[in-house]
Parts: C-alpha cells; sequence; structure tokens
C-alpha cells in the first residue's frame, strides 16, 4: 500500500512538475515507438519460428538474419500466401500490416 501511495504521488507531482526529489520527473517521458523491424520481429517469432525451430532450424528467424531473409519472408506470406501454416498460427491484419510495412522499409 505505502508503495502504491509513492507512486501515486510521485506521478501526480511529475504532471505538475513539482517534484523536488527526482530532477527527471520533471523531464517529459518520450513516447517509445517501436521501430517497424522490432515489430515484425516480435510477429516473426510469435507466429512463424514455432514451427521454424521445430521443422526447419536453419531458416529460424532472428534479428540478424531477418533482413536477408526479408525476400522470402515476402514471397511465402504475401505472393503465395504459404506462411506461416496452421490456423493458431494466421496473422491478423494489424500482423500483415506491421510485416508488410517493415518491408516496405528495406527498399
Amino acid at each position: 500500500m505505502k508503495v502504491l501511495m509513492l507512486l501515486i504521488a510521485l506521478s501526480s507531482s511529475f504532471y505538475q512538475g513539482t517534484s523536488s526529489t527526482n530532477t527527471m520527473l520533471q523531464k517529459p517521458i518520450k513516447t517509445l515507438v517501436e521501430s517497424p523491424k522490432s515489430a515484425a520481429y516480435k510477429i516473426l517469432v510469435a507466429k512463424c519460428n514455432v514451427c521454424h525451430r521445430k521443422k526447419n532450424p536453419r531458416k529460424v528467424f532472428t534479428l540478424e538474419n531477418m533482413e536477408s531473409l526479408s525476400p522470402k519472408i515476402f514471397k511465402q506470406v504475401f505472393v503465395k500466401k504459404r506462411m506461416p501454416k496452421g490456423k493458431e498460427n494466421n496473422l491478423s491484419p494489424a500482423e500483415y500490416a506491421l510485416l508488410k510495412e517493415w518491408l516496405l522499409t528495406l527498399n
């Protein structure tokens, strides 16, 4: 309960700009926007690496290799619409959009 009260006090003083205990709280917090690559990587890990680890371990996506594999990702996901396989791994419209956004940044 004391921790909650402290958090409330700190947050209210932050928004009012009157905190004298910590000058960092007086500075505005920058909104962290996820990069297209980071968003795409999360999708690849959650929807693709699940099967790739079991059936095709040489093609497990990492932050280091995903750009070099991007032409294959585009072909399999958007052209041939073969991937990801399985109903539980289907991509939502938002996930398709995020993957496409990342692929467009690579041109």
